[in-house]
């Protein structure tokens, strides 16, 4: 048999995507996210939390699955679905989910760098591989505090790598500065490799506001060199979608900006 292709990886400070486009979809209804990315020409990629697509056009978007924890329950099934998504052409593979956060993966550092290695190790040079996303709570221990401590641990970890970093967002749509600065300071934690935003939303804000927000925020997350892709949480009903078949206002704008 050939070798098999290696995924050519950005530069290191690049944000040299390697999806379609940095526009992302988060879903967890695979019919709900090809109605939603009908309308969204920008979309390129798409991810749901797990390794099965549930249903969106895997050859419209590029399916990036993830090992949501690396306890039996999440990770069982994952190295088949994982090669199956490479050997359908998928780019990516996300790590843990917020395992800086208790309700989430909840994995200390050291543990989350030896469980990545476990897992992703075997993909190095397939694929671009993620370091665990993280929340943007400021406590110390969580956040880009953890993300730095898993850092630290994966480099002294035989076969732990990754490619980007990959965070979470959440503020007031008055706090947008703030998205920049995360953003910012996750490109210097992770070493200047690139970052994908796979969560971001506002909270306590109208749609208004929320559609506002969006029209500044995405032409600047278009620009930012090191930003591999972004994602807006999410597409369901109560917010990228206002019904199973209508965008919400900015939804709408999420779509069409």
């Amino acid at each position: 048999a050939p070798a098999p292709s290696k995924a050519a990886s950005p530069p290191a400070s690049s944000g040299g995507s390697p999806f379609p486009s940095k526009r992302g979809i988060a879903y967890n209804d695979g019919l709900l996210a090809n109605t939603f990315g009908a309308s969204c020409d920008k979309c390129g990629w798409a991810y749901n939390w797990g390794f099965y697509p549930s249903g969106i056009d895997t050859s419209k978007y590029s399916y990036v699955p993830t090992l949501w924890g690396p306890s039996p329950d999440h990770s069982t099934g994952f190295d088949a679905q994982a090669e199956a998504a490479i050997a359908a052409g998928s780019k990516a593979l996300f790590s843990f989910n917020e395992p800086d956060i208790a309700s989430q993966s909840n994995l200390s550092p050291a543990d989350a760098a030896s469980s990545h290695a476990q897992f992703m190790s075997k993909y190095v040079g397939k694929v671009l591989i993620g370091a665990p996303s993280v929340s943007n709570s400021g406590a110390q221990g969580q956040g880009l505090s953890w993300l730095q401590s898993f850092v630290d641990a994966c480099n002294g970890i035989d076969g732990c790598s990754f490619d980007f970093c990959n965070i979470h967002w959440y503020s007031p749509a008055s706090a947008i500065d703030t998205l920049f600065t995360q953003l910012e300071s996750a490109h210097q934690v992770c070493g200047g490799k690139p970052v994908i935003l796979t969560e971001f939303a506002t909270t306590g804000s109208s749609d208004a506001e929320t559609a506002d927000f969006l029209q500044q925020a995405l032409p600047k997350l278009d620009a930012l060199d090191y930003l591999m892709g972004y994602s807006y949480f999410m597409v369901g009903t109560g917010s990228l979608m206002s019904s199973t078949n209508a965008l919400s206002s900015f939804g709408n704008t999420y779509a069409t900006e």
